[in-house]
């Protein structure tokens, strides 16, 4: 073969070479458009914080596939105009680099894997200063409306069944005490009733405001928070409430949503202090949602609504017969249970280290009480003989 025919076909690899990889190249830009440019998009043209993105790569376990070292290189790199912060363009270099720059065929194959979930992570610089901008249906609002429309239809399979015995529901009576659900101090070993007695109702009003209040202030809680929060705290909430009602009523059941419903509350106010400065974002602007939705406005709210309630259950605590008695301390339980859980469980946009620690601190105050309580129905000697029928 002669020497001119050689250097023919040696252009002629090199070029091939050269398609291939453009070809490749332009697939690898069209996934990274596809997939990762809408997770880059929620943080802004800024990008995402450096620091927050190599925590969460280490994280979700990018350091099982290459060294400490080489991960901080890469970042690094990315990082062209030195500002601590990953745009879109930057990680679209990185991701079709080689060598040193940019990763290899190898490194970009475990990146791919992990990079979404770990930037998805990562709260957006916007976020974390507007506590509005947190507001989304991602997921939508599940927990709430599911657990409001069992208790309403608990509250009807029982009217109908004293509706039978001649035993209608009113507005204000009609409670089935003799029903598992129910709290009932003399089956306190029956551990379940400590939970569900939220199902049970005495009359129409009691169930109505309860629904009215939990969908009132439960649902937003969602949009930002999620179900699984709001859940957790909800249902904890029920427990604290029977509980602490167990403590102090020794001969009166319980019934109602109240000690989940007061958690929400509790819970509010927790997401009002953790996110105080949040909340409070541009609220001078002028913009009657964001007066409306700021902390001080939340947190008069939420007084207006429960000193005075609070107020009258203790009232009719005192004075209202035993068959009408409100159990005050399940509302009180419920609202402390929300208060100290909110702040560990719920959301904090912008979590300051005073307010990881203001969390480890409530939650071992919400276990306590649950420890003694417990202790307490144990032990305590004043309750009525129990009952094992």
């Amino acid at each position: 073969m002669s020497a001119p025919e050689s250097g023919r076909r040696s252009g002629a690899g090199v070029a091939r070479r050269g398609k291939v990889e453009d070809i490749e190249m332009r697939k690898l830009r069209e996934d990274l458009d596809r997939n990762y440019k809408k997770v880059f998009d929620k943080h802004g043209p800024e990008g995402v914080p450096l620091q927050d993105l190599r925590q969460e790569l280490e994280e979700e376990g990018i350091t099982d596939h290459m060294t400490q070292e080489r991960l901080n290189s890469l970042l690094n790199n990315a990082d062209a105009n030195r500002d601590a912060q990953i745009t879109y363009g930057e990680f679209v270099k990185l991701m079709e680099g080689g060598g040193q720059g940019g990763v290899t065929r190898e490194e970009r194959q475990r990146f791919r894997g992990i990079i979404s979930a770990a930037i998805d992570n990562i709260i957006p610089q916007s976020m974390k200063e507007d506590f509005i901008a947190n507001y989304n249906c991602r997921p939508p609002p599940l927990f709430i409306p599911i657990i409001s429309a069992i208790e309403i239809a608990v509250f009807i399979y029982y009217a109908v069944e004293l509706e039978a015995q001649g035993r209608p529901i009113t507005a204000t009576t009609g409670v089935d005490m003799s029903s598992p659900l129910v709290y009932r101090p003399s089956r306190r070993y029956e551990a379940w009733r400590f939970l569900t007695y939220m199902f049970m109702h005495q009359g129409y009003i009691h169930i109505l405001s309860n629904m009215i209040f939990q969908l009132l202030f439960g649902v937003p809680l969602e949009f930002v928070h999620k179900f699984w929060r709001v859940m957790i705290v909800y249902i904890l909430g029920v427990i604290a409430g029977s509980l602490a009602h167990s403590c102090t009523d020794h001969y009166v059941g319980l019934v109602g949503a109240s000690g989940g419903v007061y958690a929400l509350l509790g819970a509010h106010v927790a997401a009002i202090i953790t996110n105080w400065r949040e909340m409070n974002y541009e609220c001078c602007s002028g913009s009657i949602k964001r007066i409306l939705l700021s902390a001080p406005v939340r947190l008069t709210v939420i007084l207006v609504l429960v000193l005075p309630d609070t107020g009258i259950a203790i009232y009719r605590r005192i004075s209202a017969p035993d068959e009408f008695k409100v159990g005050v301390t399940a509302h009180i339980g419920g609202f402390l249970a929300g208060l100290l859980l909110g702040v560990p469980v719920l959301k904090n946009v912008q979590k300051l280290p005073w307010e990881t620690t203001l969390g480890w601190v409530t939650l071992a105050l919400y276990l306590a009480f649950v420890a003694f309580a417990i202790m307490f129905n144990g032990f305590y000697k004043g309750y009525p003989a129990t009952d094992w029928s």
